[in-house]
């Protein structure tokens, strides 16, 4: 069945993912605790370099072949060429990034409050190894879920990534070695795993580069850095600005309350990453069905993120009451509005797949520059009055725009045969939910108010869970 499927796809890499976060949350200490803080400082300005340096190397090829390899129109002899050109041009563009990288990352140091002496030569060669290296890495990754294969993606993940992790910090305590010894770890790690990565997709590589394919995918997936970036200021944004009105104590508050709100975030990722080869698959497989299933997708993902999120926002105040000290009391409320942040978040692997399948790549970029916008011209508006809190309404109606908005171009584009009573039901349950947990926040454990809280929960699951109709899935 394909929901039973899509669950433990979701499940694996959703483990996989928690997996790896659990390990960069016990090393981070001890690496910060072993190199001194502006050694630390420059290990981290590094990896953001490498990492939004990526996004350039990736070009949206990532995306393009995600779109095609289960196209109808792409038979299975055909498919080997798509990866493969996709393949070379990422390391083409990678080993061009990488050497330009290699210049002008001094200069970053020197723009930035450190210095290029901070630095070392080996600590600049790493950081231009790292930056393609880190996205071919991730382009084998992404191919590997287009074979759905999630047991040989976690398996070259964790080589790749985890075991990066675990030399750098061994050489780190161990041997003293210092910041370049970290980066350099971890770029020795990710070179001697990509052979692995290569050949788990073995079926599926081949030396040649189709050129018409070629300018075909990066049509397609070019613009995808204007919208990675975009998403990196919507994503960034409110900080600088709650900074600036509202002091770095609210920063604080809401930093709180957007790390556990990535608890919700988590579950959406997991999905994501199970559902796109699924979702070009179900059109090849079922032309004459796919849009139902898309349909009925959307509204079960909206009752699974609804339930994640709904649950966390609830009881946000008495989680952080209980974990974190006082001083971050405040952060109960913001964190109960970022969680339907997250919700939306997750619609969006649905609402936006219409433009994908137009091939339409463009509106993306459009539409996240305009709720970049709108969420710097609302967090200017709200954090005045709010502070931590407005910064997260702001993020709130930014994702509604967004989610809205691709959902409208979808409609236009493939136009999803969606059951708009049953949608605006399930969204008027998350809207109970929401002020539910406002009206009720509570920083102690009372039994009454739990009670209520739970009750209110549970009548609205009941409700959501009638609104959903399994039937179309029972004949794939």
């Amino acid at each position: 069945m394909l929901l039973r499927k899509l669950a433990r796809d979701s499940v694996i890499y959703g483990g996989g993912d928690f997996l790896l976060k659990l390990l960069a949350f016990f090393t981070f200490p001890l690496l910060a605790s072993a190199l001194s803080a502006e050694g630390f400082g420059v290990m981290e300005l590094g990896l953001t370099i490498a990492t939004l340096g990526a996004v350039f190397v990736r070009c949206g090829l990532n995306n393009a072949v995600q779109r095609y390899y289960w196209d109808a129109g792409v038979s299975e002899v055909e498919r080997p060429v798509l990866v493969s050109t996709g393949f070379w041009l990422t390391f083409g563009i990678g080993v061009v990034c990488g050497v330009c990288s290699f210049f002008t990352v001094p200069l970053i140091f020197k723009a930035s409050s450190g210095g290029a002496e901070q630095l070392a030569p080996m600590g600049v060669l790493a950081i231009a190894a790292l930056l393609p290296l880190l996205q071919w890495s991730q382009y084998l990754q992404d191919v590997l879920r287009l074979h759905f294969a999630p047991w040989k993606f976690l398996a070259y993940t964790f080589s790749s990534r985890a075991l990066g992790a675990l030399v750098a910090l061994f050489l780190v305590l161990y041997f003293g070695a210092g910041v370049e010894g970290v980066l350099l770890a971890q770029a020795s790690v990710l070179l001697l795993a990509l052979p692995l990565g290569i050949w788990f997709v073995k079926k599926d590589f081949v030396v040649k580069v189709d050129r018409p394919l070629a300018g075909r995918l990066l049509a397609f997936g070019a613009p995808f850095i204007f919208t990675e970036v975009a998403y990196w200021l919507l994503a960034s944004i409110d900080r600088w600005v709650l900074a600036a009105m509202a002091g770095v104590s609210e920063v604080g508050i809401y930093s709180v309350a957007f790390r556990f709100s990535t608890l919700a975030v988590f579950v959406a990722t997991a999905f994501g990453m199970a559902w796109s080869p699924y979702a070009v698959k179900i059109r090849a497989d079922h032309p004459q069905s796919y849009k139902h299933v898309y349909a009925e997708v959307l509204l079960i993902l909206l009752v699974v993120m609804l339930c994640v999120a709904g649950f966390i926002a609830l009881f946000a105040g008495e989680f952080i009451g209980q974990i974190m000290s006082p001083d971050y009391a405040a952060a109960a409320i913001p964190l109960t509005v970022l969680c339907f942040t997250a919700v939306l978040q997750a619609s969006q692997q649905v609402t936006a797949i219409g433009i994908s399948l137009a091939n339409r790549t463009k509106i993306f970029a459009g539409l996240v520059w305009v709720a970049a916008i709108l969420n710097l011209v609302l967090n200017f508006w709200l954090i005045p009055q709010a502070g931590a809190a407005g910064a997260a309404i702001a993020t709130l109606i930014s994702y509604v725009f967004l989610s809205g908005a691709f959902l409208f171009f979808t409609q236009r584009l493939y136009p999803l045969p969606i059951s708009w009573a049953r949608l605006l039901w399930l969204c008027f349950l998350g809207a109970v939910i929401l002020f539910s947990s406002i009206h009720w926040s509570s920083q102690e454990f009372d039994l009454s108010t739990s009670a209520v809280k739970l009750c209110i929960a549970l009548v609205c699951l009941v409700f959501a869970l009638l609104s959903l109709n399994f039937k179309i899935f029972r004949s794939l």
